[in-house]
This record gives C-alpha cells, structure tokens and sequence, in this order.
C-alpha cells in the first residue's frame, strides 16, 4: 500500500470536474494493465471517479464542505486506487482535503422573539433577558448590533451584552406610556441577517379608575318615565385591571345604576324631592392582587320642574322676544312669575340669576321678582348720557336661571331676546331725570355745563336754581354750571344723585316749577368701563417689534374697527390687527392713533381707544417735574394729597399731548398710608390719623427694548388737621 502527497481541493466543485492527473501521482500509470478506485467503505465517501481517457481523478458527487467537515467530522477524504500490473496489485492512496468557501448566508432560527417586562418593575434592574444567536454553516465570526425600529439605538431603554446576547432594561417600563417596543436585533459577517425583537410591557394594576369629566352634569326634563345617562369611566390599564363595577354610595329614591356598564337610571315614579343634588358613585377595577377605586360625581339637574313666564304691561312679549318701550326708568319692566308645575303653585323660595350680553343691565327684586333697569350700570350709563343720539334702540340675549332654595337639583332656564327702545328726551323730559359722566381727572373747581336745550329747567339761565348735593362735592354757580369742590375718586365714589330745584321764593304761580335729578358718573379715563363691551384695555402701547402680533376680539356683525389715520396705519375692521402704510412712521420715536369700534346698531356703545407705538430706542429714564424742597398744599376731605407729574425724556413733553396713553406708570410700596393713581400720580390719603409719612415713588416708562424705571423717596409732613396742609421733603 502506497500513500500519495495530499492534495486541496475547494467544496462545491462541478460534477466531472478534474481533481488530479493520476499520472503525475501513480509511477508508470500508462503500462499498467488496468487501475481503478476501490469501492469506499461509506457511501458518503463515494464521491470520485475515474476518467481513464484522461486519467484523471475527477468528481462524481456534491462535495459539501459543510456536510462532510462539520457533520460527518471528515475533512480529509482517503480515495484508494487499485493498479493491477502482470504479477501485483498495487494499492495507492491519495488523501484529498476538502476546502470551505463562503457558499452559505447568516441566518437566524426565529424570524421575531417576543419578550415580556413587567411594567414598573421594582427589580428591573436585576432582569436581563436572552436574545436567538444567529448562524453560519461556514463557521465565520458572527457580530451583532441592536436598534429600534427607526434605526436609533434603545440608547436609555435597554443595554445590550453583545457577548451574552442579554438585553437588560434600562429603567422601569410604563405600559400606560407605552406598550410596546419593536427592535432589530442584526448579525454581521460577510453577510447581514436580523429578526424582530417584540418587547410588549406586560400590564400590572397601576392605574385606578378615571372619571371622563369631574363632575357629570345629568340633566332630568322627563318626569313621566324613565331616563338614563351613561357614566364614562376608563381605566388606563388592560384586561381585567380594566375591568369596572360601579356602585352608588348615597342611593337616592328614584336613581339606580348598572353594576356593569355605568348607565344611571331615573324613574320618576319612584322620585322624591331631597337636598341632594350630587350622585357619588364609586367605580371600582378587578385588578389583582389589589383593586383600585375611584368616586365619580354626577350633578342632577331637573330642568322642567318651573314654568317661567314674564308679564308687563310696557313691552310687547312674543315667546320669547320682548320689546321694550321705556318711559319711567324707575318702573318695573315686567315680573317674572315662577311656577313650580309638580307642587302645582307657584314658588316662593326660589333663587333667580340673571345673565345677559351687557352683564348688569337689569337688576332684579328678590322678593317681588320685578325686573328694573339697572341705573348704575356702566352700558345704560353711556346711553342716558348721549343726547346726540335722542333715540336709540339696544338688543341683548338675556337668560334666566331659577333653581330651588331647599333642592338644589332643581334648575330651571329661560332664554330671551330683548329689545329695548330708549327715547332719552321723552325722558328727560318726562321722568325729570339728567343723566351726565364725567371724569375722575378734572380739576378742582372745573366748571360743568348742565345746560340741555330739551328740558326746561336747564335750558332757561335765568331761572333761579338751588342744588342739593349731601355730600358737598359740588356748588351750582350762577351760569348753570356745576363746580367741583372735591377732588373725584371712583374707588371712593362713583355715582352722584343731586336735586336740581328751582328757588320758590322768586317764583311767580304762572311759572311751572323747576325740579329735576342730576344723576352724575365719574369714569376713569383709564379704566376698561368706558370701552367695554368691545375693548378690554383703555389703551395700548406697542413696539415695532410687537405690533404684526396685536389684535383684538371679534366682533359682532353690527360693530365694525375703524382707523383714525386709515391712510397711515389701516385697521382690519373685523379683528383689529393693523398694517403700517407709511414708511414715514419708522424714522419718529413714537406715533399715536386711535382704533374706533363703531356700533351701528347702538351708537352710545361705540367707543375708541388710544394706541401708541414705539418705534425708537429707549434711553432716558422718567424725570419728576418737582424742583421744589418744600411744599405745602391743602388737603380736602376726599383725602386727595396731590398729583405728581413725570415725563419721558425721550419723549418731547407737552400738556397737550395724547394723555389717554401715559408716558408714566406710578407705584407705591402698597403697606404705606396712601395710594396712587397708576397713569396719572393723584395720591390720596389712606388714613388721616398718620402726620408723617415716608415712602419711594416708582416711576417707569413705556419703550422697547426695556422699560425704565425712576425711583424718587418723598416725606409727607402733615402740619395740622384743621388746617390740613402737606410739606414736602426731598
């Protein structure tokens, strides 16, 4: 038995492919008489032939590296040959070793794993969990890489150990947050192969039930059957950590509910009248090992119980749109009567609450539910006081809300549409009433006209007239005039009712008598009273770097926003928000304009306010225009100090400029013993009992890019209080 050199050959040859050339193996192979291979002991090792034409050793099977090496553990193949010659057989061996090549992809066992983590799991961090290994039939290295489905890496949810295949949790998993968390799990060598990583967050009963709203409103108009209202309560969590049962803890007489769905149900048959108004129910999860509980709260509102009904003998009532026609502004514009259809009566313990587009319009009696014109109110007030417009017409939508005293449940609502006609000389002429505003900011001793050319006692200076003013805020001069004689102060005051009443020592039986009431209201210029309804400021100071941002409310279609200077600045009339036509305006330091709201439908409504903007830099603080060291001033029971005055640098001062938007805003510490008026620096005395008083004054400008701010320390040195005057001290 001969053995030949080993030869190499690669795997996955072709059949009949040429292995060797036996004749440079086997000596004198072409003077033999025959040769062949011997026939192998194992089938799988059948895998060569003999081309004799050639001879050549050449294959005749699949030669599978992966197969033979791997599985069968035989990587060399021993082929023997058998030469006969005239006397011998000679036995050669020639070992042949079977090559790998990379015929063969990675690949992975699963095409996805899915994984289950607790959610809120207090040993996450003790968790890791094993991860399928990928294979290769050629035995090359394998390397891994981990990411989430948008190629991220879980970078703050997991930690991978590549070595270990392990993914460990990172943190405690909400299933509430998240559910689940998809990732690519890939193996690398000469070829890549992945499978899906599924991590579902498994749920615990971490969440209690959740009422949908707060509190439920059920509202009951049938009191002749049944009626149901289903309870919305969802529980975050899933399964039977979601499951609920829900259970009335106050059971009232005629409410019961689903054990399993929630739906309440009324049945009147079985109602009857308590103080309870709140249902409690508790809303309860099947959650394990514990379950979770929430109380839910359902308001109970009986609807239909009052029939509301609204007689007057001055309007004209359709349903439910009523006209007005007022002539006495102290009579009663019509009663509302109130009658409760189950107790068949009508009710006396009701409580009414009225709401309506101009909020205090009307005033209500609450024993004889009378309804009045509101005197007072701000809205009726610039009506009355615009004689310009002797006739105007004001539509409103009005509501009314009747519930019981005793049984809160039971509401009741009305809506109206109310047209009220004023004849405002019909008025003045008949109801001997003269409405007038005036501002809080006059002088002292500002005279006021009173004349009105509608009204007899006001249209005729030679009549003797004497006023009645208790609170000796003003005189009458003899120009029909009204004198101020105290400063004003809205906080302190702000309605006046004077008589107005002819002297009848002087007067002639022949002459009717003079007697009217003088109805005065103070206003603050910077108060948001006097534009509302359609304005929330009394004014507003932009920057050019602010103003594309600025608009306002919208409005109805009868009011539209109008310009002053359309051709400098144009107004959107429906929100306000303005464009900038001139170039012109970015070179001054600031530019003032108005914004006017007409109302076409009310004219007294309409109302402006002033807008200023900035377009410079400001670079000077406010200035005090006190160069004194002392000073003395009276005082007068309305506790008004005095008024100090500062001025922007920056801006050129002027007494006739824009003062309806300040240049400064005033401050007091608020623990002193006196106050100040914001834009316009009017002190008053808080207390009379204190002489001395110190205290800094703050005085801050408007500008961009910063406001700047003055701070200025005063003394006020009270000498006397029969004599009240006041010093100064710098």
């Amino acid at each position: 038995m001969n053995l030949l050199h080993e030869i190499s050959i690669q795997e996955e040859l072709p059949l009949g492919s040429v292995v060797t050339s036996l004749t440079d193996k086997i000596p004198n192979l072409d003077q033999s008489i025959e040769y062949d291979l011997v026939t192998p002991s194992s089938n799988d090792l059948d895998l060569f032939s003999i081309d004799h034409k050639q001879h050549a050793l050449i294959t005749k099977r699949r030669l599978d590296y992966e197969y033979l090496c791997l599985k069968k553990k035989i990587c060399t193949i021993s082929v023997s040959i058998a030469v006969s010659n005239e006397n011998t057989i000679d036995v050669y061996i020639l070992p042949i070793r079977i090559l790998n090549i990379n015929d063969n992809f990675i690949q992975f066992h699963v095409n996805r794993t899915v994984i289950e983590i607790d959610e809120n799991d207090e040993n996450w961090s003790k968790k890791s969990y094993l991860l399928p290994e990928a294979y290769d039939d050629d035995g090359d290295s394998i390397t891994y890489s981990i990411y989430l489905q948008n190629w991220i890496k879980p970078d703050g949810l997991f930690d991978f150990d590549e070595t270990n295949l392990l993914l460990k949790p990172m943190k405690k998993f909400d299933r509430e947050e998240q559910n689940i968390y998809l990732l690519r799990l890939i193996a690398h060598n000469q070829n890549d192969a992945s499978t899906d990583i599924i991590i579902l967050i498994r749920d615990v009963n971490d969440n209690a039930p959740k009422c949908e709203h707060n509190q439920t409103v059920f509202l009951i108009s049938n009191l002749s059957g049944l009626t149901f209202l289903s309870l919305n309560a969802t529980d975050l969590d899933e399964g039977d950590n979601a499951k609920l049962e829900y259970r009335l803890t106050n059971p009232s007489p005629g409410f019961s509910i689903d054990r399993y769905n929630g739906q309440i149900k009324f049945d009147s048959k079985r109602w009857m009248r308590s103080n309870e108004s709140i249902l409690i129910v508790n809303v309860t999860d099947h959650g394990k090992p514990l379950s979770l509980s929430t109380r839910c709260f359902v308001e109970i509102q009986f609807t239909s119980i009052y029939h509301i009904d609204f007689h007057s003998n001055i309007s004209i009532i359709n349903q439910t749109t009523i006209h007005f026609n007022v002539k006495n502004l102290h009579q009663s514009l019509g009663q509302f009567r109130i009658y409760d259809k189950q107790q068949m009566k009508l009710c006396s313990n009701c409580f009414i609450s009225l709401s309506s587009t101009y909020e205090d319009i009307f005033k209500l009696n609450s024993s004889t539910y009378d309804l009045y014109l509101n005197l007072d109110s701000m809205y009726l007030m610039r009506i009355l006081t615009n004689y310009s417009n002797r006739k105007e017409n004001l539509s409103l939508n009005f509501q009314i809300q009747i519930s019981s005293s005793f049984n809160p449940s039971i509401i009741s609502m009305k809506n109206y549409s109310i047209v009220i006609f004023f004849n405002k000389v019909h008025l003045l002429t008949h109801s001997n009433m003269f409405f007038l505003k005036i501002d809080q900011n006059i002088p002292l001793y500002e005279r006021i006209p009173l004349y009105n050319r509608y009204h007899h006692c006001l249209n005729n200076q030679s009549t003797e007239l004497v006023l009645f003013d208790p609170t000796q805020t003003f005189q009458l001069d003899d120009n029909l005039n009204l004198v101020l004689m105290k400063y004003l102060n809205v906080k302190q005051r702000k309605f006046y009712q004077l008589i107005l009443q002819q002297n009848l020592n002087n007067s002639t039986n022949d002459i009717k008598p003079c007697s009217i009431q003088l109805n005065l209201y103070i206003l603050d210029s910077y108060s948001s009273a006097h534009v509302l309804p359609y304005f929330s400021h009394p004014f507003y100071v932009l920057t050019s770097k602010n103003m594309s941002e600025f608009s306002l409310r919208a409005l109805p279609s009868h009011v539209r926003y109008v310009s002053s200077v359309p051709d400098l600045i144009s107004v959107d009339p429906f929100n306000a928000s303005f464009t900038v036509r001139s170039l012109a305006l970015y070179s001054s330091y600031y530019y003032d304009f108005q914004i006017q709201a007409i109302d076409f439908q009310t004219p007294s409504l309409s109302s402006s306010i002033p807008i200023r903007i900035f377009f410079g830099i400001n670079k000077y603080p406010p200035y005090l225009l006190i160069n004194s060291t002392r000073l003395s001033i009276e005082i007068f029971s309305s506790r008004f100090l005095y008024q100090v005055k500062a001025y922007d640098p920056d801006i050129i001062f002027n007494e006739e400029m824009n003062v309806l938007v300040p240049s400064i805003e005033y401050e007091v510490d608020p623990s002193t013993n006196i106050e100040i008026e914001r834009f316009t620096g009017r002190i008053f005395l808080k207390n009379f009992n204190k002489t001395k008083i110190n205290f800094t004054l703050i005085m801050t400008d408007f500008g961009q890019p910063n406001r700047l701010i003055t701070k200025q320390s005063l003394v006020f040195d009270i000498q006397s209080r029969e004599n009240l005057s006041v010093s100064f001290l710098f």
